[in-house]
């Protein structure tokens, strides 16, 4: 009896991991699902009309002197900030935590587009 309750506990906890395990891969298939969409639905029609206009903004900086003056300004001061706000951050460990969590996932999604681009280069 007690054999026959064991094995009825472990069976309905295998199909509850495996039910669970589905629905993961399904979600994740949606995002997948919806990142072509974004590419290819209004969202890449947005993205594709703001990068024309960078590109032609950055155009008219490079051809006007007073804008490129003041791009430059403003790259200066930029880079100013980031290294103030950095030393200010070091000692915040909440900060540095979080900042290494990204720079771990940026490594593991660049990993993933290199072999994501070595699959479609074998195809």
């Amino acid at each position: 009896m007690k054999r026959l309750i064991v094995s009825m506990l472990i069976g309905c906890l295998l199909l509850g991991l495996t039910y669970i395990n589905a629905q993961e891969r399904r979600e994740r298939k949606e995002g997948a699902r919806f990142q072509v969409e974004r590419k290819e639905g209004a969202f890449g029609e947005a993205f594709e009309i703001r990068r024309k206009m960078r590109e032609i903004e950055i155009q008219t900086i490079q051809a006007d002197p007073e804008l490129k003056r003041l791009d430059e300004q403003i790259k200066q001061l930029q880079k100013q900030l980031e290294e103030k706000l950095q030393q200010k951050l070091s000692s915040n460990q909440e900060y540095q935590e979080l900042k290494r969590k990204q720079e771990e996932m940026q490594k593991e999604w660049r990993e993933r587009i290199k072999e994501r681009q070595g699959e479609q280069e074998k195809k």
